[in-house]
C-alpha cells in the first residue's frame, strides 16, 4: 500500500447522527469507527479500515447511519410508531398527543456532518469502494474519500463545526410548498448525492457542482460550532427537544431520502 498523507490544516468531513454527538464531544472519533454500508449484508468493501472522511461521501455516511438507526428504531417500536404515522395522516399539520413517544424520540438520531481541521499530518488509506488499496492519493484527489489511520482516532478538539438539515415544526408541514420543507428536502438531496457517488460511481465534483448551481451551497443548510454550549443549544431546539417534533423530522427526512433514492434507482433497504 503506497504512503499518502493529508497535511495538517486540511479540512475533511465525517458523517454521523445526532445521538453520537455528545460521545464524540467527550471522547473524539474512535480509531475503529465503522462506516456503515448501504445494505447491512452487502459486503461492501472498505467499511472498517480507519476513520472514513471526505467530502460528499461524508453525506453518504450520514445517510446510511441515519437509515440504519431509523429502520432499527421503527422495527423496535413498530406498533407505537405506526399509530404515530396514522395520527400524522389523520390530522395533517397537528402534533399528536402521545406521551409514549418520549422514550422513543430520545433514541432518534438525525443526520449530522462534522467538519474537521487536521491538526497534524495524517496517514490515510484508499477508499476501496472506488480504487485499489494502494491508490490512496487517487482516492483523495478524484473521489475525495479516504480513511485516516491514526492511533487514538480523531480528537474532539479538531472538530470545528457541524452541519445539520433544516428542522421542521408542525406549523411547517401544512403545505407541501413550505420553504422550510423544501429546504429540508434539498438537504436530503445532498445525502442522495452521496448515495449516487457510492452506488453509481459518479464523481463528487460533478455532483457538488450541480447541487451548488441549484441551491447555492454544498453543505446542509444549518450549521453550528462544536462545543458544549453549542450542543446544548442544538438539543434545546424545539425540533430536538419535543419528542413528537423530533420524530416528525425523522419521518420527513426518511421519506424524502426514500423518494429521492428511488428516482436514482438506489434501494435503501
Amino acid at each position: 500500500m503506497t504512503s499518502f498523507t493529508l497535511p495538517a490544516g486540511t479540512l475533511v468531513k465525517f458523517g454521523t447522527i445526532s445521538t453520537r454527538l455528545y460521545p464524540i464531544l467527550r471522547h473524539g472519533i474512535h480509531a475503529d469507527a465503522i462506516r456503515a454500508s448501504l445494505h447491512a449484508d452487502a459486503g461492501q468493501p472498505g467499511v472498517a479500515d480507519g476513520i472514513y472522511v471526505g467530502e460528499l461521501m461524508a453525506y453518504f455516511a450520514a445517510c446510511t447511519a441515519f437509515c440504519h438507526a431509523t429502520s432499527s428504531l421503527h422495527a423496535a417500536y413498530e406498533a407505537t410508531l405506526g399509530n404515530f404515522v396514522q395520527a400524522l395522516q389523520n390530522a395533517h399539520g397537528q402534533k399528536p398527543e402521545m406521551p409514549e413517544l418520549e422514550e422513543i424520540a430520545a433514541q432518534a438520531g438525525l443526520p449530522i456532518i462534522l467538519e474537521i481541521e487536521l491538526a497534524e499530518d495524517c496517514a490515510v488509506h484508499a477508499d476501496e469502494v472506488f480504487v485499489e488499496a494502494e491508490k490512496a492519493e487517487r482516492s483523495w484527489k478524484l473521489w475525495r474519500s479516504v480513511a485516516i489511520v491514526r492511533e487514538g482516532g480523531i480528537p474532539a478538539q479538531w472538530i470545528k463545526q457541524f452541519y445539520f438539515p433544516r428542522l421542521l415544526d408542525y406549523k411547517d408541514v401544512g403545505s407541501s410548498r413550505n420553504p422550510r420543507m423544501l429546504e429540508q428536502t434539498a438537504d436530503s438531496a445532498l445525502m442522495v448525492g452521496g448515495l449516487m457517488q457510492s452506488w453509481h460511481k459518479d464523481t463528487p465534483g460533478d455532483l457538488l457542482l450541480a447541487f451548488k448551481k441549484q441551491y447555492g451551497r454544498t453543505n446542509f443548510s444549518q450549521s453550528s460550532a462544536f462545543n458544549d454550549t453549542a450542543l446544548e443549544r442544538f438539543f434545546n431546539l424545539n425540533a430536538m427537544l419535543d419528542p413528537a417534533t423530533r420524530l416528525l423530522n425523522q419521518m420527513s427526512i426518511w421519506q424524502d431520502l426514500d423518494a429521492l433514492a428511488k428516482k436514482q434507482e438506489i434501494p435503501l433497504g
